[in-house]
Formats: C-alpha cells, structure tokens, sequence
C-alpha cells in the first residue's frame, strides 16, 4: 500500500509546539500552584473532549507545555529584607506622585494578571536590588523618575 494513504503521513494535522522560554523557570509558590491546576484542568478536560471523539491535539500540546514547566519550575520561596527580589511587591511613585504596584514574579504567572511583572523583564530587573527610598529611572515609552516607595514580601496571593 501507497505511504500517501497511511495515518502516520497526516502532518498537517500537527500542531506547533508551545516554545518554553530559555533559562531557570522561577516560580512562586502561588505560580507553581497556578500551573498545577491549570494542568489538572486540562487534563480533565482532555478526559471529557476524548470521551465525546474530539480533538485533543491543541490540549495535549498545551499539557506538554505545562507538563514541560512544572517539571523544570525552581521554586523560590517567600522573601523578606529591604531589597527587591523575587517574589517582592514593589510600590513606584512617580514625579507626579501617581503609585504603582508591581510583584515580581516568574514568567508564566506575569501573564496570568496586573501588577504581576516577570522577573525577566527589563523594568523587573531594574526594580532587582532597589530598597524602599531608593530611586530607579525608567526608559520606557517614555523617561522617567521613580521612587521606590515600599517593599514588602506577602505570603497570600495577590
């Protein structure tokens, strides 16, 4: 029999693969949690659309991502102190005295949410290390000044 009529040549059935950002996977403990249960809800979902002879292929794909980031995730846990670091709530004032929130989290929980910025982000790492009073200039869509107006490390989810 002719290849041409066999399963196994049904490539355009496929699906590209979600790319896993290079380097550590930092998680904190409410974002490893996070992709925990979005990976049980899959899977569970995965049951009931194969149960009903649907498609599973864009759910399969994302479970190997999931799968793929909890498996290398590094969790840090909740900080304390006077500098910036993972996982820390940082309040920006800027010159017009307008306040900004921001938790430094890592890069799949940053996208699940405001305020949550991925540690691997340009104004994260410029926020690393900085201590409440301290400032931090921003080119942004803009320049500007900010003062880092607190700090603070919450155990709780945001």
């Amino acid at each position: 029999m002719s290849r041409a009529f066999t399963k196994e040549d049904d490539a355009g059935d496929d699906i590209p693969e979600k790319p896993v950002p290079p380097g550590p996977n930092y998680v904190t403990p409410q974002g490893l949690e996070m992709l925990k249960s979005s990976a049980r809800e899959l899977a569970e979902r995965r049951r009931e659309i194969s149960a009903h002879g649907g498609d599973t292929k864009p759910i399969d794909r994302d479970l190997r991502y999931l799968e793929a980031r909890i498996s290398g995730a590094i969790l840090v846990p909740p900080g304390s102190g006077p500098e910036a670091r993972f996982g820390a709530l940082v309040t920006l004032e800027d010159e017009a005295g307008k306040k900004t929130s921001y938790k430094i989290v890592g890069e799949d929980e940053a996208r699940t949410g405001p305020g949550l910025l991925a540690w691997t982000a340009p104004l994260a790492q410029s926020l690393l290390g900085a201590k409440a009073g301290g400032k931090i200039s921003w080119q942004g869509p803009g320049s500007a000044q900010y003062t880092v107006a607190a700090v603070e490390y919450r155990v709780s989810a945001e």
